[in-house]
């Protein structure tokens, strides 16, 4: 990080979001455990760990989209419709698996209409994820009538109870997949290309890159790994609520926003994003253990994601400078 006159600069500081995000972590999480004793304990670790896991998936995926110049609000609805496929199938004593598979297909078959609709029909990516989030919605409340259903099944739990040596499996798996989306997106051309596109779409399309090819790609991505949250939501409700997972689109961009990703495109990382969700997580934490209103919460998102746009806005101003600085210095060169 550079210095200004020997002492850390302001302008530079704003630029780093993930030491940021990641030293406000760390402060946090010593705040409230000296508000609560018993927050840095392995008990509050176990449920913590589970619910980062199973939502941080979705922030993989919506990540690799903001990159790209593109954002999905219809995860909850695919959360919540997903999660009900795969529990109305087990309830039927269908294969616990082949019910995997089929939640999982319908998030196959929702990304690849959201990725058509964005890049044939030309529609908004808002108000295209915007209908598919109503319908969706719908479709999951009228099939269910509004009823949880819910199965007790040791195979249909297994997947959200399951220990290694005492740490979630569900997190072991997330944090696995977190490392090697992280890296390959750091380092594999073919992801590197999301930044370019992202960034200067006309660009992009004029280098020989297939835009729309690869943001279908991105939408299907994004709905299967939110098709696996749900239906390991579901695994550890053991059950499935219709209305379950409204307003989780908000948190998802938030997390993302604060950890480095523009609304704009073309920039942000997946280490970023997941350190804004674990932010995300202990402030939900910190407000409870103070006594705050859970209903709160989502007031307290929209401030974060008001600041956390200034402030990106602020950081790009400062980039554009120093790039105008440069290339004044260079034509008098």
């Amino acid at each position: 990080m550079s210095t200004l006159n020997g002492k850390w600069s302001f302008k530079s500081l704003i630029q780093q979001q993930e030491l940021v995000i990641f030293l406000l972590i760390i402060i946090m999480s010593i705040a409230i455990n000296y508000i609560n004793a018993g927050f840095l304990t392995p008990a509050n670790f176990k449920p913590m760990s589970r619910g980062i896991a199973i939502e941080g998936f979705i922030v993989i995926g919506m990540t690799f989209l903001l990159i790209s110049g593109v954002f999905d609000i219809s995860v909850g609805s695919v959360m919540a419709f997903s999660g009900f496929v795969f529990t109305s199938l087990a309830a039927n004593d269908v294969n616990v698996y082949l019910a995997i598979v089929a939640a999982l297909a319908t998030g196959v078959v929702i990304g690849i209409v959201n990725g058509l609709i964005v890049t044939k029909i030309k529609v908004n990516p808002f108000i295209t994820t915007l209908a598919t989030m109503t319908i969706v919605r719908g479709l999951v409340l009228a099939l269910s009538q509004g009823n949880p259903i819910r199965v007790s099944r040791p195979d249909f739990i297994q997947f959200s109870a399951t220990e290694v040596f005492g740490i979630p499996a569900v997190f072991i798996f997330f944090f696995l997949i977190f490392i090697c989306a992280d890296y390959m997106l750091r380092k594999i051309r073919y992801l590197r290309q999301f930044y370019f596109i992202g960034g200067n779409e006309n660009s992009a399309t004029l280098t020989g890159i297939n835009v729309d090819k690869t943001r279908i790609f991105l939408f299907v991505v994004i709905a299967v790994l939110t098709s696996l949250s749900g239906v390991l939501s579901s695994s550890r409700l053991e059950a499935s609520v219709p209305n379950a997972f409204v307003g989780i689109e908000l948190k998802i961009l938030v997390a993302c926003v604060l950890g480095g990703c523009s609304l704009n495109g073309g920039s942000g990382s997946i280490l970023g994003s997941i350190l804004g969700l674990v932010f995300l997580f202990l402030l939900d934490n910190g407000l409870v253990m103070l006594g705050v209103d859970i209903y709160w919460f989502n007031g307290v998102l929209g401030v974060f994601l008001v600041g956390v746009v200034l402030l990106n806005s602020y950081s790009n101003l400062i980039k554009e400078r120093k790039l105008k600085r440069v290339r004044n210095s260079l034509s008098q060169q």
